[in-house]
């Protein structure tokens, strides 16, 4: 009757009247998903879950594991667009419906994460031997590891707190050495106040100044 050509969507409708009691429906906190229980004439149940859209991504259910992922292929040096395909691929979706997260958004979201911009001349690979291995880093990915940007890499490079050496040939990229007992130290300094290396350099000369002084 419900799939005949004569069927009407009235009679559908009064059709769902008879053999529906109710259907209870309940939003998982503020995410995309929605459990549903169709509650039969007669007390049978049938039970199961739907998605919705939402506003933001930070709504999804899978949030973490997307921003973690976005970390992640960051870290592989895959600039925004590429990261949108591999989400799409892995089956992440937008949160207001559709199949892709766009690359822009994915480069919004890189920003907020602190994530790396853009590839490490991945077109590129190093010369023979000089290939980062084990305790040895392409910067960006440093920076990834470290959850910092590059920027700030290269100001604690030039104090001399991370050592590194420059490619032999063309792009002459920069690869950091940091095994883990100098990921440790770089963590540690990290969460050091903003400010405490200048004002250590300004007491330390202070000092000297007046121990020299007559």
């Amino acid at each position: 009757m419900w799939r005949a050509h004569s069927t009407t969507t009235a009679d559908r409708k009064e059709i769902v009247r008879a053999v529906v009691d109710k259907v209870v429906v309940t939003v998982l906190g503020t995410s995309e998903r929605v459990k549903v229980t169709i509650v039969w004439a007669g007390g049978t149940t049938t039970a199961g879950e739907v998605i919705r859209p939402v506003q933001r991504l930070d709504q999804l259910s899978y949030y973490p594991q997307l921003t973690d992922r976005i970390r992640e292929l960051a870290g592989q040096g895959i600039g925004a667009s590429g990261i949108a395909d591999r989400l799409e691929a892995e089956g992440f979706r937008p949160a207001k419906g559709g199949k892709r997260i766009s690359g822009a958004t994915v480069r919004d979201l890189m920003r907020r994460l602190a994530c790396p911009a853009g590839r490490v001349h991945r077109h590129r690979p190093a010369a023979p031997g000089e290939e980062p291995g084990p305790n040895v880093w392409w910067l960006k990915h440093l920076a990834a590891e470290l959850n910092m940007t590059t920027s700030t890499l290269y100001a604690w490079i030039n104090r001399g707190w991370i050592t590194t050496r420059r490619e032999s040939c063309w792009p002459h990229r920069l690869i950091a050495h940091a095994d883990q007992r100098e990921l440790a130290e770089l963590r540690e300094r990290r969460t050091r106040p903003p400010g405490r290396y200048s004002r250590r350099i300004w007491t330390e000369t202070a000092e000297t100044a007046g121990q020299q002084t007559p």
